[in-house]
């Protein structure tokens, strides 16, 4: 069995987890719940549970408050609930931590449940927390970092300002990066592509996908643009325009 609680200022959130998880993931036993931060770290700290289901933004704080306030406790897995993904965009999808957007169904619920169950069982690391939390903190003001989980089953946590562009390439992404070195996730380009469109980067072709400050010339006539450490892409026809108007905001 997996010890559980689940922390939400909303009763009938608490209740329909609750539900939820007894009538399809008979493997999850709720040892308490909790209505807020304060509540909510005192009883993770009384129960020390394997598991927290944990709201995004409650009266008193957040769901990122609640594990600030328990970092001296055994290491939990969490699953956050919420109806706002979008205002903790990369904060949340950066690390790789589990999310569920509310109403809550039982697809995304059983989902995360069998995610969560794995990493407990492999003992996984848990390196996705401290990423999490270092965007928390930071926000924009530094450059955030992204846990990658990688083709070959590991994670690793790379720093957003050392990535020079991304490509695609049999359903996977790769990360370059400025001192030359390559990852290859276990996720889709257009997964990374949709994640990265609202930050410092453009899709200059159909396969690759570039950090804007890392372009160092646009050549319009061949199509091409060249990265300050030399390596030169392909430019597709129809995004050249918006392409030289980004680069002269960020160059």
């Amino acid at each position: 069995m997996i010890k559980a609680v689940i922390i939400d200022d909303e009763r009938n959130s608490r209740d329909i987890i609750a539900l939820m998880l007894e009538k399809y993931c008979p493997e999850v036993e709720i040892a308490a719940t909790a209505c807020d931060c304060a509540d909510g770290i005192a009883t993770i700290k009384q129960h020390q549970p394997q598991l927290v289901f944990l709201d995004l933004e409650m009266p008193d704080g957040t769901g990122f408050d609640v594990l600030m306030g328990t970092q001296e406790e055994t290491p939990f897995e969490a699953v956050f609930v919420t109806a706002f993904e979008k205002k903790f965009l990369h904060t949340i999808r950066f690390s790789e931590v589990e999310i569920i957007l509310k109403p809550i169904d039982r697809e995304s619920l059983t989902a995360a449940v069998h995610t969560i169950k794995k990493r407990i069982i492999t003992q996984a690391s848990k390196d996705r927390y401290k990423v999490l939390l270092n965007n928390f903190i930071s926000g924009r003001s530094i450059s955030l970092n992204i846990l990658v989980p990688l083709a070959n089953g590991q994670d690793s946590t790379i720093a957003v300002n050392e990535i020079t562009h991304l490509e695609a390439g049999a359903e996977k992404c790769t990360f370059h990066l400025l001192d030359g070195q390559q990852f290859q996730t276990e996720r889709s380009f257009r997964y990374y592509a949709d994640l990265f469109s609202t930050l410092r980067f453009y899709q200059v072709n159909n396969y690759q996908m570039v950090q804007l400050s890392q372009i160092s010339q646009i050549n319009p006539n061949t199509n091409k643009l060249s990265l300050k450490n030399g390596e030169k892409l392909e430019i597709a026809e129809r995004r050249k325009k918006d392409l030289i108007g980004y680069w002269k905001q960020y160059k």
